[in-house]
């Protein structure tokens, strides 16, 4: 009976690789459209698209949190699934908007509530690999922290691949807006209906990903939930993984979450360039985090490696590559042999951290979730994610930070990018363990 339960386990495991590559699509579209949409649509100032994002990132925090305790208590499975609810409503409110441009402050009011419902915090990286209860299920169901790598490495493979789509529909809407200019009366109505239908297929896509969440096997937890937190063998290792989520949450709120807008106001791109260099850039980096979770998934990892010490000097590495955009970003029109060479190498710079996102992102899931009592996984990856995405509301910083110096536009990029990089030496100093082959 365990062998039957088991098989079915592993072959439902195609559900959730489904959900996700569909996920990614609708997410990884959103997350990059989001902040071009605030800044060209509703004429929004880095100041305002910073505040915006605060809000988003202080309520996924609190939803983090509700749905950790709860998946302990229902189920991971019935946890992932009420927690699709809430984005796809927000994207069907997204692209609703869309039809209230002669309305200014309505419209406004519709994204703010839409935005902050669908919890699209972060650009680029592996967000559609994400969902409340996700790391919990897997953790659940594969209990040794060999087959955590590579599960989660495959969910974060096939969500790259999503993303790579996801990213070519947004330099697809750029594309589609040239082709609509003669047809409407001004280019910025075009970019609006471009928009809407955009809006409308990351929905589909999500419905279509909450759907597959029911079709996933889950594996009976050995005791029930008894405490309303953690146990006390849970707390070392819960507090050791927070400790350094706050340091590298906020410095990613700093770099990370306008980077779009903040391309597209350093290099003075119109709404339709903006989207296309954009989606181009996420594309290949997307590109690249497949290429590298897909080794990660085959085991490459336990070559001789210290996985934790791995994981923290990848983070540290995507910090340096932070601080190389904040400089490019902050050069703008005047970076040597013109706009389209600086373009160019802050794609490159940002294809690099992205290769370090692929690497890191299944190790540090799995190694997360190590030395936490199997009744705790649900309530300490939502307490652990709490710790990633609060900090994170410093993006309310970052755009006053913009305007501040306005001759040093990347300045929050190259702070943000400085505690990233602290943030992998503090994990590699706290998480640091001995024994099976992982440190």
């Amino acid at each position: 009976m365990l062998s039957d339960t088991s098989k079915g386990i592993n072959d439902s495991f195609k559900y959730l690789l489904a959900s996700r590559t569909m996920r990614s699509v609708a997410i990884s579209f959103t997350t990059s459209a989001l902040p071009l949409y605030l800044l060209y649509v509703l004429g929004q100032s880095l100041v305002e698209v910073g505040a915006t994002y605060f809000l988003i990132i202080i309520f996924t925090a609190f939803t983090y949190f509700l749905f950790g305790m709860l998946g302990d208590r229902v189920g991971y499975k019935n946890t992932m699934i009420i927690a699709e609810i809430l984005p796809l409503a927000g994207l069907t409110g997204l692209a609703i908007s869309t039809f209230f441009t002669s309305n200014p402050s309505f419209m406004l009011l519709i994204v703010l509530i839409s935005a902050i419902l669908a919890g699209i915090n972060t650009v680029g990286g592996m967000r559609g690999g994400f969902s409340a209860g996700q790391q919990a299920f897997i953790a659940n169901n594969w209990r040794k922290e060999d087959e955590r790598v590579q599960k989660l490495a495959k969910v974060f493979t096939v969500a790259a691949v999503g993303s790579i789509v996801g990213s070519l529909l947004l330099a697809f809407q750029g594309i589609i807006t040239v082709m609509l200019r003669p047809y409407v009366a001004a280019e910025l109505q075009a970019f609006v209906i471009t928009f809407r239908y955009m809006f409308v297929v990351a929905a589909a896509l999500l419905l279509f990903s909450m759907t597959s969440l029911f079709f996933l096997k889950e594996a009976p937890k050995k005791e029930k939930k008894k405490t309303l937190l953690i146990k006390r063998e849970s707390s070392p290792q819960v507090f050791r993984v927070v400790a350094s989520q706050i340091v590298t949450g906020f410095g990613l709120g700093l770099a990370i979450p306008i980077l779009p807008a903040m391309i597209a106001k350093a290099y003075a791109l119109d709404a339709t360039v903006a989207s296309q260099f954009i989606g181009y850039m996420f594309g290949v980096s997307y590109i690249l985090i497949a290429i590298t979770s897909f080794y990660m998934s085959k085991g490459v990892y336990k070559r001789n490696m210290n996985t934790v010490k791995l994981a923290g000097v990848v983070r540290a590495a995507q910090g340096i590559l932070i601080i190389l955009i904040a400089l490019v970003i902050s050069a703008g029109t005047h970076f040597p042999y013109g706009t389209y060479f600086g373009l160019l190498v802050i794609g490159i710079f940002y294809s690099g951290y992205a290769l370090f996102v692929g690497v890191g992102a299944p190790l540090r899931s799995a190694i997360n979730m190590g030395g936490i009592n199997s009744q705790d996984y649900g309530t300490a990856s939502a307490i652990i994610g709490v710790a990633g995405e609060l900090p994170q509301a410093s993006v309310g910083i970052a755009g006053l930070l913009s305007e501040a110096f306005p001759q040093f536009l990347g300045f929050p990029m190259l702070v943000g990018g400085a505690l990233v990089s602290v943030g992998g030496a503090v994990y590699s100093r706290l998480l640091k363990k001995k024994g099976n082959g992982f440190g």
